[in-house]
């Protein structure tokens, strides 16, 4: 039975390939053709023997997501993937383009659990984790269409799409291993940023991992009452337990939490929230992003005006906040925060016809 390469963790590797009577640098240079050259055949590795590739073509199989739909923002500053599965899902990833910066936000689930009630990924529900190969496969996806028009690669990616990392997290660490490995992907910790919704014991986890990612919390709200009501999450791990994480990451790690922010009109947007984030951040070391909220299917267009996010970042820089606000890209194709869903994933795990 063939094992899916891009499946297996580093260690996995390195013991396949010692199985195999393979050199101990075998495993570096294969990795370098599948995720550096990004081949799809084994055949195409020429500075691997002809005996050695015929040798990992009958025990590996190399699969490459297929790019089912893809859409592109009209400013040009973003294109939406969906990159369907083995098991005919969808799952959805952006580029966003900011100068030279080429970002992909990547998805780690197939639906999301947590039910966030501004987030059309959360109203999809919880259907599966994704296996390494399928975040893996994101970023080759990505970057072949990135060098297909002669631009260049990824140079940051943020896990900020479908689902919740962190609750994914023995794949999620997998991938991360191999995104950072010289024979991997490349990338170092400061350009790999999660988001979470708060998953606290994950979070303990990282932060013993000595990664040096950068990690990004949805706060939503200052008060419990109020981020209840739009993330069911904070019943189990509520705002005070945030913040003493947060505090705990930076004194571990070094890096600053960022507060995500998403700013909904009439409800997180007035003078009592400035007052109630001035309270709530006071004397930890953070920043505050402030994303207006895009449209979704529950309530239409629900962002606050982007006067009164400018009013927001500056009452908050003033109180010694360091308060930005998120450019939306890829509002228009759906691909901006909390716009990533999947009809067709709906349909093949309910048994459902569009």
């Amino acid at each position: 039975m063939q094992l899916s390469f891009k499946n297996l963790t580093i260690p996995q590797l390195k013991d396949a390939f010692s199985t195999l009577g393979e050199p101990s640098f075998r495993w570096k240079q294969v990795l370098k053709w599948v995720y550096q050259k990004r081949v799809d055949r084994f055949d195409q590795m020429s500075n691997v023997s002809k005996k050695t590739r015929q040798v990992l073509a009958g025990h590996f199989r190399l699969f490459k997501l297929d790019v089912s739909n893809l859409l592109i923002s009209r400013k040009n500053d973003a294109a939406k993937f969906g990159f369907r599965l083995r098991d005919n899902a969808i799952i959805e990833s952006v580029l966003l383009y900011d100068k030279n910066r080429r970002t992909a936000c990547i998805s780690s689930q197939l639906g999301c659990g947590l039910g966030c009630t501004f987030c059309e990924t959360g109203k999809m529900g919880f259907f599966r984790n994704l296996s390494q190969e399928e975040i893996l496969g994101q970023l080759i996806g990505i970057n072949d269409y990135l060098e297909s028009r002669g631009d260049k690669l990824l140079s940051n990616i943020v896990f900020m799409g479908m689902g919740e990392a962190l609750s994914n997290y023995a794949n999620f660490r997998a991938a991360v291993e191999i995104i950072m490995d010289e024979n991997g992907f490349c990338f170092g910790g400061r350009k790999i940023t999660v988001s979470t919704a708060g998953v606290v014991p994950s979070i303990k986890r990282l932060m013993k991992e000595n990664l040096n990612l950068g990690l990004a919390i949805s706060l939503n709200s200052w008060n419990n009452k109020s981020r209840s009501r739009i993330m069911p999450v904070n019943r189990k791990y509520p705002i005070e337990t945030l913040i003493k994480i947060a505090q705990e990451y930076f004194q571990t790690t070094g890096r600053r939490v960022t507060f995500e922010y998403v700013v909904i009109e009439g409800h997180n947007d007035g003078n009592d929230a400035v007052e109630g984030i001035l309270r709530l951040l006071n004397g930890v070391t953070c920043k505050i992003n402030l994303i207006p909220a895009n449209p979704c299917s529950a309530y239409g267009d629900i962002s606050s005006s982007e006067r009164k996010i400018s009013d927001m970042a500056q009452k908050l820089s003033a109180g010694g906040i360091n308060a930005t606000i998120r450019k939306s890209r890829g509002r228009d194709i759906c691909g901006a925060c909390g716009q990533l869903s999947s009809t067709e994933s709906i349909c093949v795990y309910k048994n459902a016809k569009v």
